[in-house]
């Protein structure tokens, strides 16, 4: 919100009755790159300068959100930050998943400082142009991945690279990622991103159409703390020689899918993750052609004796062209650097097939390490609860420029434009189905 001073008060009043009478105008047939009004003239002075602690994000009640997380960067920053999902929006020959970032504490900032230009999110694998998040049918066990171009490898998005250089703490950007178009009885998806739990059961809105808050949601607010349910003690990772500790702060169970959210502590100094690719961290049997072989793939579930254990999902990799198989789950490489130093802690999500519907209890197997016993499971929120309508709201468009690339907006500025249907004709639609 801006404040004015008494002393600035008689100039704002001024600058008011100056509009009033002189019909300040907007071109409205002259858009900017993003479609937003375009002042074309103005006779009124500046306004007085502002100081940074002066200006803070107003929120927006309008703003749905049907899910949020809270996810630690997984690098020395340590930047808490708030993940929310808004809308699965269906558009003229394709998809828009409308999500957002909030960093909300970093050591040593305040509300509106910029965060370390070498944040580290997550969400994108090396020389991957693209966001690690995907829409997911699990009736139909297929997996809808960001459309790309096929010269670049980009995706028709919001870029994570340009759009972190504009975070500040306390302020949410609001992001957006295109995919192929969903089948049309496709009522609900989950949406999986790589280091934060699934978000269950999110309501797909028709065209012209978007979800409606059911209440408003501060998304600056401060964070709550991680449950711990289940501990490890220290083990030595035979990969490294570097001694760990691994906590189970939750296990969420819905009818498409189970998430183990858990915790890799490092108790010394060491390599860290780099090239973590055996059990307990990553999947003692991967496939034998692994996509992302150094990844949390390692937790199992077992329900009882005389069942089989439930081991990390994989799913075809047709976007990357390598005739491999993915685990959904965190890339262990994101935290290279963080575990190196003692003390030093990095989250991170194992997403499994889903168990029966009821089960209250579950044992998570550490092969190599242990097994940690009746360990409390939490239902899946589910995402159609948070969202009410959908309504018919009319949207503005945005055009991709490969050298004008938008760098997200604010919440004042929803329902964000979405993009123009021509751009998605020749981009290349990936579906990959879930294997195990």
């Amino acid at each position: 919100m801006l404040r004015v001073s008494a002393k600035g008060r008689p100039i704002a009043l001024l600058l008011v009755l100056a509009c009033l009478v002189a019909g300040c105008s907007y071109d409205r047939d002259e858009p900017g790159l993003f479609e937003r009004p375009m002042t074309r003239q103005t006779t009124a002075p500046p306004m007085p300068p502002v100081t940074p602690d002066e200006i803070a994000q107003v929120p927006n009640p309008d703003l749905p959100v049907v899910g949020e997380a809270i996810w630690m960067s997984a690098d020395s920053h340590d930047i808490t930050m708030r993940i929310a999902v808004h809308a699965v929006r269906r558009i003229a020959g394709g998809t828009v998943l409308d999500w957002s970032i909030t960093p909300i504490h970093g050591p040593g900032l305040r509300l509106n400082d910029r965060v370390p230009s070498g944040l580290n999110l997550g969400l994108t694998g090396p020389g991957e142009g693209y966001p690690n998040i995907v829409l997911v049918d699990g009736a139909r066990s297929q997996v809808y991945r960001p459309l790309t171009f096929a010269e670049s490898g980009r995706c028709l998005c919001t870029p994570l690279t340009l759009a972190q250089r504009m975070f500040q703490i306390g302020h949410t950007s609001l992001l957006q990622l295109a995919f192929p178009a969903l089948p049309d009885n496709l009522a609900t998806v989950d949406i999986q991103l790589a280091t934060v739990p699934p978000f269950w059961h999110v309501p797909v809105t028709p065209r012209g159409m978007l979800p409606l808050a059911t209440y408003p949601t501060d998304l600056t607010r401060g964070a709550e703390g991680s449950a711990v349910i289940a501990s490890t003690k220290a083990f030595r990772y035979r990969r490294t020689g570097q001694h760990y500790l691994v906590t189970i702060n939750a296990v969420y169970a819905s009818s498409t899918f189970t998430s183990i959210a858990w915790t890799l502590h490092a108790v010394e100094p060491g390599r860290g993750t780099k090239t973590a690719s055996l059990p307990p961290l990553a999947d003692a049997e991967p496939p034998s052609r692994p996509y992302n072989k150094i990844s949390a793939g390692g937790p199992q579930i077992s329900l009882g004796s005389g069942q089989p254990v439930r081991r990390a999902r994989l799913v075809t990799t047709r976007l990357a062209g390598r005739g491999a198989l993915e685990c959904l789950c965190t890339d262990l490489r994101i935290g290279e650097a963080t575990l190196r130093q003692m003390g030093e802690q990095m989250s991170v999500v194992t997403n499994l097939p889903p168990i029966p519907a009821g089960t209250s209890k579950v044992d998570i197997v550490l092969p190599g390490v242990t097994t940690l016993s009746n360990v409390v499971v939490t239902p899946a929120p589910n995402s159609a609860f948070r969202s009410a309508g959908p309504a018919v709201r009319n949207v503005r468009f945005w055009t991709h420029w490969g050298d004008r690339q938008n760098p997200g907006w604010e919440p004042r500025d929803w329902p964000t434009p979405v993009p123009r249907s021509y751009q998605l004709q020749h981009l290349r639609a990936t579906v990959d189905d879930i294997v195990r």
